[in-house]
């Protein structure tokens, strides 16, 4: 009976001690691998400069075309290039560089305004000039605002001056502020917007109803040319002159011819 108890305790004691071997081993296998803050480092920067790579040269951050509001006669295309912002990258774009850009580039936008949100949606508002008058230039018929800024006319306009002869731009591709002064003058001097012509060395030139062209020249002055004029036109009617044309661009020096066409 003492053999059989001591046989039981053995293998008993061998059991117990199985156990904690069996967890030691557990534990060694699954102990974590520390990494080193080098290498961490290194993982970081190395994300940091691809997320920076991509967004620099990405296409997506590039501007390549804007949405235009408010322009009814200026085209989206004409806007567009005139702002600059083709393939400019959203973080460089400058909102006020840029309308500032067209109003220098289209006499005819009065205001604008440009702003971009990324990736690189960028939004173009403007306000244009109304046009004021019709102008024809050979087969082509232009409507003119304010500003001297030209745009293609749908249709002539059903008020104002129309215009007919070359068309008479400055440097920056406006009409001659001098001709607009003259039409604002003659309008506000009670003279009805009407027919009248333009002449290259001769300004503006207005059709009397007796039958002859008065030419008026261009710029201010012209209520002191009205006033020469009439006493010119007084003299022609009294005496029954019927001339081709009255010239008073030059109130000093006013003359008339009755077989010249100029």
């Amino acid at each position: 009976m003492a053999t059989t108890k001591k046989k039981q305790h053995k293998k008993k004691d061998r059991y117990e001690r199985s156990v904690p071997l069996a967890w030691g081993q557990w534990r060694t296998i699954s102990k974590p691998i520390a990494l080193e803050p080098v290498w961490l480092l290194a993982a970081c920067g190395a994300i940091l400069l691809s997320l920076v790579l991509w967004f620099s040269f990405s296409p997506r951050f590039h501007v390549a075309d804007a949405q235009v509001i408010g322009a009814s006669r200026v085209s989206s295309e004409a806007l567009f290039a005139a702002s600059g912002l083709a393939q400019r990258h959203v973080l460089f774009v400058n909102g006020r560089a840029a309308a500032k850009d067209i109003l220098t580039a289209l006499p005819s936008v009065r205001e604008a305004k440009v702003y971009c949100l990324l990736p690189a949606d960028c939004v173009i508002s403007i306000v244009e000039w109304e046009p004021v008058l019709t102008w024809q230039t050979g087969q082509e018929t232009l409507w003119v605002d304010a500003a001297g800024g030209t745009s293609v006319a749908l249709q002539p306009l059903e008020s104002g001056w129309r215009i007919n002869g070359p068309l008479p731009l400055d440097d920056a591709g406006r009409v001659e502020r001098e001709v607009l002064i003259s039409l604002a003058e003659l309008t506000q001097l009670g003279i009805q917007p009407g027919e009248a012509a333009y002449r290259l060395g001769r300004g503006l030139v207005l059709n009397d109803p007796a039958g002859w062209r008065v030419v008026v020249g261009q710029g201010a002055g012209m209520e002191e040319r009205l006033q020469v004029y009439a006493t010119v036109r007084e003299h022609l009617l009294a005496e029954g002159v019927q001339p081709t044309f009255v010239d008073v661009r030059f109130p000093d020096a006013p003359y008339y011819s009755e077989t010249s066409e100029w």
